[in-house]
This record gives C-alpha cells, sequence and structure tokens, in this order.
C-alpha cells in the first residue's frame, strides 16, 4: 500500500484530469484558458458545495468579508489562472495548494482538499495483490488450527507472516515462521 503524502495527492489530481479532461467541465478544462477556468469557477459557484468547497474557493480567491463572490471571480486577473493552465498542460511540474486545491474543486476530485485526502486509507498497489494476501492468511490461520501438537500455539500475527511456536516434547521447541 502507498503511503498518502501531498505529492500523491498532486499526482492523483493531475492523473484524474488527465483521464478524464475535466469530466463534467471538460469544455472548459479539455484545453484551458485563463478565461474557461474563470468561466468555469462561476458556473461551478452555486452548484459545487461540498462540504470544503468555501474553503478551497476562499483561500484562492481571497474574498472579502461579505464580498459577492461571482462578481469578485469575475474581477479576478486572468494572470491568477496562468500557474493552474501551466501545471495541467505539463508546462510546469508544481503549482501553489491553493491552485492544486481549486484544480481538486474544479475536477470534482472526490478527497479534497489535501488534509481529507491524508485521513482517507491509502489503496492498494493492486487490487489482486490484496485478495491473493486475504485467501494466503485465511488459508493457513485454517491449517493452524487443524495442527494437534500439543503446546502449539500461535505467538505472533502480521499480515505478512504467522509465528508458531510448538513444544514436540520437553526439550525440543520448534519455532516456524509462514509468510503469507
Amino acid at each position: 500500500m502507498r503511503t498518502k503524502t501531498s505529492d500523491t495527492y498532486k499526482k492523483e489530481i493531475l492523473e484524474q484530469y488527465k483521464r478524464e479532461k475535466g469530466g463534467e467541465m471538460n469544455n472548459y478544462l479539455f484545453k484551458p484558458t485563463r478565461k474557461q477556468i474563470k468561466e468555469a469557477c462561476l458556473w461551478l459557484l452555486h452548484r459545487r458545495n461540498e462540504k470544503y468547497d468555501e474553503g478551497i474557493l476562499n483561500r484562492f480567491f481571497q474574498f472579502k468579508e461579505g464580498e459577492n463572490k461571482a462578481y469578485a471571480i469575475e474581477r479576478t486577473h486572468g494572470d491568477k489562472f496562468k500557474p493552474i493552465i501551466n501545471f495541467l498542460t505539463g508546462e510546469t511540474k508544481s503549482t501553489t495548494p491553493a491552485n492544486l486545491e481549486l484544480i481538486s474543486w474544479l475536477i470534482d476530485f472526490k478527497k479534497r482538499p489535501l488534509s481529507i485526502y491524508l485521513k482517507t486509507n491509502p489503496k492498494p498497489e493492486d487490487e489482486h495483490e490484496t485478495t491473493l494476501l486475504n485467501v494466503k492468511q485465511i488459508t493457513v490461520k485454517n491449517e493452524v488450527e487443524k495442527i494437534n501438537i500439543p503446546e502449539t500455539q500461535v505467538i505472533q500475527r502480521t499480515n505478512k507472516s504467522i509465528t508458531i511456536i510448538s513444544q514436540i516434547n520437553p526439550s525440543l521447541k520448534i519455532t516456524t515462521i509462514v509468510s503469507l
């Protein structure tokens, strides 16, 4: 399993963008321009209201208290969107956290913002590998339960191995480690 970091967050957002070309917003984001990103923000402003979206928008646009958000977005200078375009088109490899969060909002990346992403369980590298691991764990567990040797006990169990100690007679102890 992969550990989730800000780098994996950035990578997954970019992968979703490349895979879906903006998803629902592909009319604006397929070949993004400054004007199209601004228009996408205006169109989504009252349509995409997940729990943390207001904070994402406030961080990027830096709305003033009581300010009309649509008006504030309309008067945002187009240059503010240029780093987003550069990132999405591959001209740059990184962007600011505020830009990345706005992109996550625009493409509807479900595990946004970063603080929520980091709290979600890491996904397995390979789904098949996880299934095999679960089958092996069940098989080994069943086999250990079938062992009918006196004084046999599992002394350590992890997701990758089981350590069993068996005492055949008073002078002979056998330790077995089974890798899953």
